[in-house]
């Protein structure tokens, strides 16, 4: 089996990562990105099994690639990377890493909303800017006010334990409302409920189909003036439009974001100039730990492949 490496894997630290792939087969590594499609092409045409980190797979990519059978793609929301329909059309088996990173991600939602309502990033510019501002930065404490945690998977679970542990209310609303979804004190409410009576709103929703802009104008509308948002999971869940719109007007305090409709995000993007919003470069899942997670699971999805067996697929 020819394993294809197209875009590099931050996961992958050195060679010896790579040594339990090539009792599968030979293994080609290559360390970034593509400059183009066509470098890309270039490099996926003869793999009949890819380790996708971020570049688009899309139609034209697929029907390069005669030899593809399968491509695990390294995290969770494959979506948006892979055309999905044209690869199942081509009998391609697409799988992802589901759990890898649940802990990084939620502690990276907890760092942007301590960060976000306690102004830490404005604090820091207007220091480095030597300026002396402290009655500008007036925070909210967040012990006993509500959390309220959109998806209640692996991410959203350990965010409401998160949550617990500094004191907050917690609710939260996810597609399949059963009992157990229900821990560390979370009570089960609508989706409306949750952003109408939460203080923070902290999203961990898979992003498919059923969830694409499930955050709309109208249930951003629900929020009141003085709550916060915090996606650290997919752009494509909210309208963003609407969300702008809402901080330019102050309707609500602010909002964190480490996913965006394009990234990188445009130099004109208006998201870059509002002072209520706090911005990373998607690294929530950018820990060692979960990176060895990202890459222990994507080898096993291939191995499982390998011997006729389906581990983790999406299509």
């Amino acid at each position: 089996m020819r394993i294809v490496f197209p875009d590099g894997a931050g996961c992958v630290t050195s060679p010896a990562d790579l040594e339990p792939l090539h009792k599968l087969g030979e293994v080609e590594f290559h360390d970034g990105p593509p400059a183009t499609k066509r470098e890309l092409i270039a490099r996926c045409r003869d793999a009949e099994a890819i380790i996708l980190d971020y570049s688009m797979m899309d139609a034209e990519v697929l029907a390069a690639c005669p030899r593809l059978r399968f491509i695990s793609f390294l995290g969770i929301g494959y979506k948006s990377c892979i055309d999905a329909a044209e690869a199942t059309r081509r009998g391609i088996v697409i799988a992802n890493t589901p759990d890898y990173g649940a802990t990084s991600v939620a502690e990276h939602a907890l760092a942007m909303m301590l960060a976000l309502t306690r102004h830490v990033g404005a604090a820091h510019v207007s220091m480095r800017e030597g300026r002396w501002e402290p009655g500008r930065f007036r925070g909210m404490e967040l012990r006993g006010k509500t959390l309220g945690i959109v998806g209640l998977g692996p991410i959203g679970t350990e965010m409401a334990r998160l949550g617990a542990g500094i004191g907050m209310q917690l609710i939260g609303w996810t597609r399949r409302a059963t009992p157990d979804r229900a821990r560390h004190g979370l009570a089960l409410v609508t989706l409306a409920d949750v952003f109408s009576r939460s203080d923070v709103v902290s999203l961990h929703l898979s992003f498919t189909d059923e969830t694409t802009g499930i955050v709309s104008r109208d249930l951003l509308s629900r929020m009141r003036p003085g709550t916060w948002l915090v996606n650290t999971a997919r752009a494509g869940l909210v309208d963003n439009r609407a969300l702008v719109a809402m901080l330019e007007r102050g309707d609500i305090a602010g909002a964190a974001l480490d996913v965006y409709d394009e990234e990188p995000v445009p130099a004109d993007d208006p998201i870059r100039r509002l002072p209520n919003v706090l911005l990373t470069p998607h690294i929530g899942y950018n820990t060692p730990e979960a990176g060895n997670n990202m890459l222990r699971i994507s080898i096993a999805t291939l191995e499982a492949f390998s011997r006729g067996e389906r581990l983790h697929v999406v299509n």
